[in-house]
């Protein structure tokens, strides 16, 4: 009930800046194992969603948990590797600042938890009232 809550105010809260015209919705896909071992905890996951994801997009976002697989393809071995993910949706214009802001969270993620890459997709979207 209270997932539910918060994307209706969500969308409340975005739908004024977009209502009746095109946007994007970005969803960012983050890994949660560490290269060498470990797991990025829940702590480290606030953490990191606070100082970097939040002040990028303050009108609001949502996080899915969930589960992952791929298969490296520059490894040797062809095992599907299986992980738990946060999934980051963003509803925002079309905008080069909006496009910079979620290169830089996508880098600092990298960086700060030593990933290969974050998986991005993006899709137009129309936002209705």
């Amino acid at each position: 009930m209270k997932r539910f809550v918060f994307i209706c105010l969500f969308m409340l809260a975005v739908q004024p800046a977009l209502a009746g015209s095109g946007a994007i919705e970005t969803k960012l896909y983050f890994g949660l194992s560490i290269a060498g071992g470990g797991r990025v905890s829940e702590q480290q996951w606030q953490s990191f969603v606070a100082g970097t994801v939040t002040p990028r997009f303050p009108d609001g976002l949502t996080i899915v948990k969930a589960t992952g697989q791929w298969r490296d393809p520059r490894g040797k071995s062809s095992k599907v590797i299986s992980e738990p993910t946060r999934i980051v949706v963003i509803v925002h214009p079309e905008t080069a600042a909006a496009a910079k802001a979620i290169g830089e969270i996508r880098q600092a993620y990298v960086k700060r938890f030593h990933q290969q890459s974050v998986l991005q997709t993006d899709q137009q979207v129309n936002i209705v009232e």
